[in-house]
């Protein structure tokens, strides 16, 4: 029987450039609630910008946020990965130099950022995000949990993935693991060993009493991967990356659909 329902929400459960949650969504959430199952929202995004998202069932799901650096329930956080700064600052460093790139640094709560152009700010706020201008991204104040850069000519289309995968290879000059995946069109996460979806889904489990095989998750991309491991049911999205489909157990047209498809049969429940 499932208990909670984890969904990747830009290119799973958020389609192109919505801003908003599908029509119906939030009366969804509430009729799992219902049955006793819980929405879990796991995201690259910030929780104040997940929390505006979800502003009708705010109160009523988990946050995994900053792909899994961060998870929260019901006001508490349950786990926070840090990412030590002789780690995050040679990354940093070289992510400012690039031409055309703009870097956001995330604290638990706050989004940093130093713009090179001034609409990078207006877009961050239009995200939602809570943020801070400061004058150097290494020194926020406050713990690193999260690391992203932002390219306005996008990301996928020109392979952009496996350009920074590159640079950023384990070496004697860069001994740290760190995996970079896309997130969007625009934007790329910096993810390191001890941080990921998976790693949320396990804190919101061990916090509920909650087994593997009563967890169902939704995903579109390889930040998913380790949510799908720690899921005993996985479903994979038809516009999903290369690959994604042969490590679920099922595909749907769209999170909606399966749930509604849940909901109406029985199937899992």
């Amino acid at each position: 029987m499932i208990k909670l329902i984890a969904s990747d929400l830009d290119g799973t459960l958020v389609s192109g450039n919505m801003s908003d949650l599908p029509a119906g969504f939030p009366e969804v959430v509430r009729e799992l609630k219902k049955r006793d199952i819980l929405f879990a929202a796991a995201s690259g995004r910030q929780y104040h910008n997940l929390r505006r998202l979800f502003r009708e069932v705010k109160d009523e799901i988990a946050y995994i946020c900053e792909n899994g650096a961060l998870t929260v329930y019901q006001g508490e956080v349950l786990d926070r990965v840090e990412i030590p700064l002789e780690t995050a600052i040679p990354i940093i460093r070289r992510l400012e130099k690039e031409p055309g790139t703009e870097v956001l640094v995330s604290g638990a709560f706050t989004s940093y950022i130093r713009p090179k152009e001034p609409l990078f700010e207006q877009y961050i706020k239009n995200m939602g995000n809570q943020y801070k201008i400061v004058p150097d991204l290494a020194d926020i104040g406050e713990p690193i949990i999260k690391l992203a850069l932002f390219e306005k000519e996008g990301t996928e289309e020109r392979d952009r993935q496996a350009y920074w995968q590159d640079q950023f290879k384990r070496s004697d000059a860069f001994p740290w693991d760190v995996k970079v995946v896309t997130s969007g069109s625009l934007w790329l996460d910096f993810l390191f060993p001890d941080a990921h979806k998976g790693v949320g889904i396990q804190a919101l489990s061990n916090h509920l009493g909650i087994r593997r095989e009563e967890i169902l998750s939704f995903g579109d991309n390889y930040n998913d991967i380790e949510m799908f491991r720690a899921s005993g049911v996985s479903v994979a999205v038809e516009n999903a990356r290369p690959g994604i489909k042969e490590l679920c157990d099922h595909t749907a047209p769209s999170v909606m659909e399966f749930i509604d498809h849940i909901l109406k049969t029985g199937f899992l429940l």
